[in-house]
């Protein structure tokens, strides 16, 4: 089959080389280069070069205009292709042909841009769907769905290439055996990208909750305490059962006589410390950062 493809991160390369393996890709459409680094050098997107390095014609641009519409109809493809492409898809462009989405997250729980991280804070509509686009914002009819797990230490980051790699097989069978498109069913939820201050952790959430934001916000926005007026990021948690522990009230920062670097949550547990990053430092062990202080440290 004959295949437009839009998308721009990695995760999206990953699957235009598994798509390019098994049909035509005549077309790859990207967001344009982008400043990278701290030299901002302007850099083609994942997409961009790996189709490159595929030898499929590029076009890099946020806005599907007359022109770029002029460019799909010429690739004479059957299917338009979308992850993570980063822009919505005009009404315009919708028209030319069916534009499936490879969506993290079973629909209509978490339509917008941060599926997979909104599944991993809530427990709910976990899984992948692909559907057809149409003008709504993830309304379309649903061409296949499948429930998914995390694992209990995956992060955001590591769960969207899996999750893709294992979405692309899912999509690449719907297109062999034809699958046609249904409503979707039930009550939908939205998911908004997360801010930094979205990031910043309340004590006062249970330790298991707390922890699941840890995993979801890395790598984006990176989850955040303030202690002792200074920011703190924190790059992997686990929960800590406080039972056996003396209780405490939320929002004590630690270190337990067993050596873990701890903070005491709403629910008379603890979120484990495993690594974190001081501002303006690399990332290290929890218990490297507490025995580098000169006295013991306070969450703000």
């Amino acid at each position: 089959m004959k295949i437009v493809f839009a998308g721009t991160p990695e995760i999206a390369a990953r699957a235009l080389s598994l798509i390019s393996e098994k049909h035509q890709v005549e077309l790859v459409i990207t967001m344009p280069d982008a400043p990278v680094g701290r030299k901002r050098v302007l850099t083609p997107s994942p997409v961009a070069q790996t189709a490159d390095a595929l030898g499929i014609p590029v076009l890099k641009t946020q806005k599907l205009d007359a022109a770029a519409r002029a460019k799909i109809e010429a690739s004479q493809t059957d299917l338009a292709i979308v992850v993570a492409y980063g822009a919505m898809i005009n009404s315009d462009s919708l028209a030319l042909l069916p534009w499936w989405n490879l969506h993290f997250s079973i629909l209509p729980n978490h339509r917008g841009a941060t599926p997979l991280q909104h599944s991993m804070i809530t427990g709910t509509g976990v899984g992948i769907s692909i559907f057809e686009l149409d003008k709504g914002l993830d309304t379309g009819p649903i061409i296949v769905q499948e429930p998914m797990t995390f694992s209990e230490s995956e992060t955001a980051g590591s769960a969207l290439m899996r999750f893709t790699e294992h979405g692309t097989a899912l999509l690449l069978k719907a297109m062999e055996e034809g699958k046609q498109p249904v409503p979707q069913v039930g009550k939908a939820s939205y998911a908004h990208k997360f801010s930094r201050e979205d990031a910043h952790l309340s004590p006062i959430e249970p330790a298991d909750l707390l922890a699941r934001k840890v995993r979801a916000f890395n790598p984006e926005p990176m989850a955040w305490v303030s202690v002792d007026s200074a920011p703190l990021r924190i790059l992997e948690a686990a929960v800590l059962q406080g039972d056996h522990l003396a209780s405490t009230k939320p929002g004590q920062l630690m270190k337990l006589e067993t050596g873990e670097v701890v903070i005491s949550a709403g629910d008379g547990n603890f979120m484990e410390l495993s690594t974190v990053q001081p501002a303006g430092k690399k990332p290290m062990t929890a218990a490297a950062w507490w025995n580098g202080l000169k006295a013991g440290a306070q969450l703000d």
